[in-house]
């Protein structure tokens, strides 16, 4: 379950107390990377939930899996909805109350009918002399759209005194060529911006995460199924809460661990899936030990019976480095994410 209160948040002050002075600072653009499953999407709802400012959370992979595509209109629909969802919180209550089409009334809030824009919305955000933090979760998903996303964010970051944009993203490489700081031709090059990034936790902060999390529900672990639990899952904070809530639910520790397990081999599936079955293979390769150019492609093609094209390989294997799902190291490949490493040579 997703941490929504300071309070429940661990041994990511470091990173929230960065993200809270970049916004004092006024910073337009900030951007929180870190692998799948490190706590990003947590740390970001945290934050909307504890600063002084009002925001709104997007889900971009969200929406763009609805129709293979993100329109300004989905967005414009999404940031209300987040604003509406946080009106408890007095300084959302009241940026709702300066919008151009809100009423807010004693039955609740109302939208006057009239044709708005994302950039409608924006401005009314802007014009309300009120700094507003606005998170898009897995931005390079914006990426896949025919509009310029990347345009308005430089115009945003140019214009807008306001507002404050923070993009998440598990495609490292997939957001920074999005984005294009370093890219003359990007229209955010050279533009203001500050990146965060998650790190996966070490043994001591992954055995006390666990052990706060046990204690917090009145749990008694013994330390030896701990440490076992730490060093399989290797710091990465989804899996160990996945696992602290499988043992939470009455199951023991291996079949805690075992059900870690399956869980991560079905989310890998489902998500090369949107891809091509030849990345699946690739990646079975390397869990296997294959780390070598020509051992993967022998792997490959015995899978496939059938000789592959290497050009068509390079870019495949290319394209998993650049999505996250591994890195090179040397002349070597290999998988980014131990738990998914381990779980595609577990058996079903």
């Amino acid at each position: 379950m997703v941490k929504k209160s300071r309070k429940g948040m661990f041994d990511r002050e470091y990173e929230f107390n960065q993200l809270v002075g970049t916004i004092e600072d006024g910073v337009p653009l900030i951007v929180l990377t870190g692998i799948r499953r490190i706590g990003k999407t947590a740390l970001a709802k945290v934050l909307l939930n504890e600063i002084d400012f009002p925001g709104a959370y997007v889900d971009v992979r969200k929406l763009w899996s609805l129709r293979n595509s993100v329109t300004p209109d989905d967005l414009k629909g999404e940031i209300i909805k987040s604003l509406v969802s946080r009106k408890r919180y007095t300084p959302v209550l009241e940026l709702l109350k300066s919008l151009g089409g809100v009423r807010v009334g004693s039955v609740g809030i109302e939208f006057r009918e009239r044709e708005s824009t994302l950039m409608d919305l924006l401005d009314d955000l802007e014009k309300s002399g009120k700094k507003t933090v606005l998170v898009f979760d897995e931005a390079q998903y914006l990426r896949y759209s025919k509009h310029d996303y990347t345009s308005l964010l430089a115009s945003l970051n140019d214009n807008y005194e306001n507002l404050i944009v923070i993009l998440t993203g598990s495609e490292i490489q997939i957001l920074e060529e999005f984005l294009g700081f370093n890219n003359r031709y990007s229209p955010l090059y050279k533009r203001e911006h500050e990146i965060v990034h998650l790190e996966r936790f070490s043994r001591d902060e992954s055995l006390s995460y666990l052990r706060t999390g046990f204690k917090e529900v009145g749990m008694d672990v013994p330390d030896k199924e701990l440490e076992d639990a730490v060093e399989t899952l290797d710091g990465i904070v989804g899996w160990l809460r996945e696992y602290g809530w499988m043992r939470y639910r009455g199951k023991s520790h291996p079949i805690a661990i075992e059900e870690v397990f399956q869980r991560a081999k079905r989310d890998i599936i489902d998500e090369l899936s949107r891809y091509s079955p030849r990345y699946l293979r690739v990646m079975l390769a390397v869990a296997e030990g294959y780390h070598s150019w020509r051992a993967v492609k022998g792997y490959v093609e015995v899978m496939e019976g059938r000789e592959v094209n290497k050009g068509t390989l390079y870019t495949e294997i290319k394209n998993l480095i650049r999505y996250g799902y591994l890195e090179k190291r040397g002349n070597e490949y290999h998988i980014v994410d131990p738990v998914i490493e381990r779980a595609l040579r577990h058996p079903t």
